[in-house]
């Protein structure tokens, strides 16, 4: 078997790893982007994916971005707690050149949890946003939101804005904020520099899947098919913040999904019960919902 091991290097010159499963027979591929400080092997539902796309005349492509795991290498800067968001255009670019260059012609973009904003930002911004045939949101979500909601539940904004701006201003914005160490919404730390550039007014974090101001601009402007999957029950639970938990949307999950139909006619929504923000237990049941919308519309 070939390596199933694959790397990009970026425009700035950082090295990415992915993992590819190949239909040889196909010029279709799924290109999957990761949420929060995950990385292209943990998330459950990767394995039932990895084979059920190839065996359906789909690729399937899982990648590293900028943002894996939470601080990943020093060397190359690399991790979810010194990323800037918008350099994720930088990230897909490299991996689409590199699908392009194998032959690939149908590309598809599926995200998970802040991968879904990196994609509602890249169909409107990104260098290659023309080659992409469908995007598929998995767990959409508001991290501007939930993190600002965070901040105002734990009185720490003024503070983090304050250590962060300070730092900066010494030049020493690669730090970690110490005042909350958990400073990016209660579950991991954040350097002065991507906390500012993320969570500060009008970043460009702020405007990708803005559910908070119920109006979806770059969403409504995705021109393919869309499907977007949620949970029943799609909660980050901290209890600094709410002991019940609170929706990565900002909003109850019926009026998240009436919202996404409402701002883009393409759009195909699917809630899938009984389980959670990353669909554990449920798999293979996303995995199905995944592959029918693929061979329904590629």
């Amino acid at each position: 078997m070939e390596y199933p091991i694959v790397t990009v290097t970026t425009k700035d010159k950082l090295i990415l790893h992915g993992l590819l499963i190949e239909d040889r027979n196909s010029n279709k591929i799924v290109i999957n982007i990761h949420g929060t400080a995950s990385n292209f092997y943990e998330e459950p539902f990767f394995e039932n994916m990895a084979v059920a796309f190839p065996e359906n005349g789909f690729s399937w492509l899982s990648i590293n971005n900028r943002g894996n795991s939470v601080l990943t290498h020093t060397w190359q800067k690399t991790g979810s707690a010194v990323e800037k968001f918008e350099d994720c255009l930088l990230d897909i670019d490299a991996w689409i050149e590199f699908v392009t260059n194998k032959g690939y012609s149908t590309i598809i973009l599926q995200g998970h949890s802040l991968g879904t904003e990196k994609i509602v930002y890249y169909l409107n911004k990104g260098k290659y946003k023309t080659k992409i045939a469908g995007v598929i949101l998995l767990g959409f979500s508001d991290s501007f939101g939930y993190a600002h909601k965070f901040m105002d539940k734990t009185n720490c904004k003024k503070e983090l804005f304050n250590e962060a701006e300070n730092l900066i201003k010494n030049g020493r914005g690669e730090q970690f904020l110490t005042t909350q160490w958990y400073s990016h919404a209660g579950i991991l730390p954040k350097s002065a520099e991507s906390f500012i550039n993320q969570f500060s007014d009008n970043s460009e974090l702020s405007k990708a899947f803005p559910f908070r101001l119920k109006k979806l601009d770059f969403y409504s402007k995705i021109k393919v098919p869309i499907l977007a999957v949620i949970s029943d029950n799609d909660k980050f639970t901290n209890a600094a913040v709410v002991k019940e938990g609170s929706e990565y949307t900002m909003m109850p999950i019926n009026e998240a999904i009436e919202l996404l139909r409402k701002s883009n006619s393409r759009t195909k929504t699917v809630v899938i019960p009984k389980t959670n923000h990353d669909f554990e237990g449920k798999e293979e049941e996303l995995t199905n919902v995944v592959t029918d919308f693929l061979t329904s519309n590629f």
